[in-house]
């Protein structure tokens, strides 16, 4: 794991919470830093609580560990699935008097958080994917992401289509607000590269059928399978299909399967470190997130990990700890000295894994892409 430079310290364990203090009597006292992690315990994405507990405390003991300067505590507080219990959470991290906010990785719950956040707002950092339109001030970001945002996947796509010349793409999206979304940031940035473009719904089964472009691309969440179905000879006519990580799946038992040959797809893809990997794996005493599948859990991990580390960094290099003098220390961290966010917050070193099908119906890695 990644080391920094530093002064002796000790850790102090307690009731859920953790802290860094400094133990020389000669010298002068850490600076304090409170983080309040927005966890999800509850709902459909109560499988990433404990991944995301297990990261955070590996990464408080790391510090430890590198003997950072700084008294560091920490609480995990239940993002919660509605509006009430995103309330309660606040007022729970109101309570705590945090300084650092570790985003909830569900939009409607950051959306919450974010407007109860707006005055003088102490900086959140965000460890997954969000929509776009979270931070109410672009010219003095206050929300950091470690993870890029839908619409910098769907542009990354179209610098990815684009590359291949086609002359004409069709693009196919669901009625949720997800993929029309995805949709028009996607059609505008082929548009601007001079591709003509047209778009459908998914459904007009019909009149996607009349069409003949030179690349389609798919943006649904749940309903790829009735659209290949659907659609199983009009499919393999078409000369590239692009799809979104939401269509990924091993389509191998389907009678089509082998009309999504050559299909290809971008899924964000986030560095992880090979030690970081293992001692998850051992810390959580689940060999399986070792493999493919666990990937998207491991990077959720990863970034929750990167958050605390860049908080803490953030607040040593910071003066007095202020919220502004935060914000400006979070938004210059750096990583292999380039910085890790542009000027809006954005995540600014997407990079994306390239998945290709085979003629079986499933996918593999087959490169990577950079818009960098």
């Amino acid at each position: 794991m990644r080391k920094v430079q530093v002064a002796a310290i000790t850790l102090v364990l307690g009731l859920g919470s953790f802290y860094l203090v400094s133990t020389g009597t000669a010298k002068p006292l850490a600076p304090s830093l409170k983080i309040a992690v927005l966890v999800s315990d509850s709902g459909e994405l109560s499988f990433a609580g404990p991944i995301q507990r297990a990261a955070i405390r590996m990464a408080v003991k790391d510090l430890s560990d590198d003997k950072l300067p700084l008294r560091l505590e920490t609480i995990f507080i239940d993002a919660g699935d509605t509006q009430a219990e995103h309330q309660t959470a606040i007022s729970k991290l109101r309570t705590f008097d945090s300084d650092v906010v570790i985003a909830p990785i569900e939009t409607k719950a950051a959306r919450a958080l974010v407007r109860s956040n707006e005055k003088n707002p102490i900086p959140i950092i965000a460890p997954s994917a969000l929509e776009d339109d979270l931070d109410s001030s672009s010219s003095k970001p206050w929300v950091y992401r470690l993870a890029t945002s839908p619409s910098q996947d769907s542009y990354a796509l179209g610098d990815f289509i684009e590359k291949a010349k086609p002359k004409s793409v069709l693009i196919v999206s669901s009625s949720n607000d997800q993929s029309r979304a995805q949709m028009k940031s996607l059609a505008f940035g082929l548009t601007m590269s001079g591709v003509r473009v047209q778009t459908a719904n998914i459904k007009d089964v019909k009149g996607i059928a009349k069409t003949k472009p030179d690349a389609l691309v798919l943006l649904s969440m749940e309903e790829s399978i009735q659209f290949f179905s659907s659609l199983a000879d009009w499919v393999p006519q078409i000369p590239q299909v692009y799809m979104v990580p939401t269509n990924l799946a091993d389509y191998s038992g389907y009678p089509w399967a082998s009309s999504l040959k050559g299909a290809q797809a971008l899924s964000a893809k986030y560095p992880v470190d090979p030690a970081f990997k293992a001692e998850l794996a051992r810390t959580l005493g689940n060999q399986a997130i070792l493999g493919p599948r666990g990937a998207s859990i491991v990077a959720l991990a990863q970034q929750s990990y990167d958050a605390v580390k860049i908080a803490s960094e953030s607040r040593i290099k910071a003066k007095n700890g202020s919220p502004e003098e935060l914000r400006q220390a979070i938004s210059k961290a750096q990583n292999g000295g380039n910085g890790l966010f542009n000027r809006f917050g954005f995540y600014n070193q997407g990079k994306y894994s390239v998945f290709r099908y085979g003629g079986s119906g499933t996918f593999s890695m087959s490169s990577t892409f950079s818009q960098n």
